[in-house]
């Protein structure tokens, strides 16, 4: 085992995992701080190596900090080769984790496309690994549970609006949204997850509502209304719906 993590190693098992003073907090983080700025002869190890490692020590892999120092460096060398292993490694790094990591700005995929300074979103690291490996579970599992979230956003809402990232959808904006919705149902078929349908049934209705909305604004007096007089349902929908119903992020 390289020396950085065996140093590593040696900081967290000094430590409970869980439920530390705040003297404790402080010493692990003096010793961590010290670790991450240390340098080491022997070099980062490689991806086979992280694997070992990480299978091995999951508890204490997934911080920040050994992500940046050890994780990030490794990547980005294998990516400077051409290569997607280390992508893949991030990917890989998720399995077992809640939905809710996927789009978390910790996780190991979101820490280093930060690193990069997002030149490339967790969507577009996604799509490097697909390019070479078009079924490799890891990177469609990134671009489900992203997409996922992305598709509930837009919709959440309703009656009021639909929504293309922050900001109000326009009328240009809705047949690739409409695409997305397409891209997203394959992804999900790929991965055999069939508690989506309600989901896309209603992105793909209220997209293309909305769009008709838009287009003649002259004749309601909001979308709500747009809704009511065209007898499009929503009577089930709230602002929690999917929050609440599908997996309770």
């Amino acid at each position: 085992m390289k020396q950085i993590l065996t140093d590593y190693l040696d900081i967290c098992l000094k430590f409970r995992k869980e439920y530390l003073s705040k003297p404790e907090r402080k010493q692990r983080h003096i010793l961590l701080t010290e670790w991450d700025k240390a340098q080491y002869a022997d070099g980062n190890p490689t991806i086979p190596e992280l694997y070992e490692f990480w299978d091995n020590h999951k508890d204490v892999s997934y911080n920040k900090v050994f992500i940046e120092k050890v994780i990030v460096p490794a990547v980005n060398v294998d990516i400077g080769n051409e290569g997607i292993e280390g992508l893949k490694f991030l990917f890989y790094c998720l399995r077992g984790k809640d939905a809710f990591l996927y789009r978390s700005s910790d996780s190991p995929v979101s820490i280093f496309s930060n690193e990069r300074n997002y030149k490339y979103s967790p969507f577009q690291l996604a799509d490097m690994v697909l390019e070479k490996e078009p079924d490799n579970e890891d990177a469609l599992k990134v671009k489900y549970f992203i997409g996922k979230e992305i598709l509930w956003y837009s919709i959440h809402e309703i009656p009021y609006g639909v929504l293309n990232g922050v900001n109000g959808a326009n009328i240009s904006d809705i047949p690739d949204m409409l695409s997305s919705v397409d891209r997203f149902q394959t992804i999900s078929n790929k991965l055999k997850i069939d508690n989506d349908k309600i989901l896309i049934e209603d992105c793909r209705k209220f997209y293309a509502a909305y769009r008709e909305y838009l287009q003649q604004l002259e004749r309601y007096a909001d979308f709500e209304d747009y809704l009511n007089k065209n007898n499009i349902s929503y009577e089930r929908y709230c602002s929690t719906y999917y929050y609440d119903k599908e997996n309770k992020r």
